[in-house]
């Protein structure tokens, strides 16, 4: 992938917007173990939100809501294009994107 402010050229779907998960939601996608599906709110209106996984969302609840200390670090955030990001989704709230 490659990239540049608010896209990112992806390998399999092409240029795509860019989005944020941390790294336990791209592992478990491509080692088809979900991880779960939270994402911030701080921007309602945006369609593709920064997501993390349950172990990153019990983590981030110690730290009152801020992505700080243990919990960004175990967050460490990953780029996924849109359609990624999608099929991410899809997949770790129990749907299967691949059907």
């Amino acid at each position: 992938m490659t990239e540049t402010g608010e896209t990112i050229e992806c390998d399999t779907h092409g240029l795509q917007p860019r989005t944020r998960v941390c790294q336990h939601i791209v592992s478990g996608l491509i080692a088809k173990k979900r991880a779960g599906f939270w994402w911030t709110t701080e921007d309602p209106n945006s369609p593709r939100p920064d997501a993390y996984c349950t172990e990153c969302e019990m983590r981030v609840r110690k730290t009152g809501g801020e992505w700080e200390g243990e919990a960004l670090e175990h967050l460490k955030p990953q780029v996924l294009c849109g359609t990624c990001y999608d099929l991410a989704k899809i997949f770790h709230v129990g749907g299967n994107p691949w059907s």
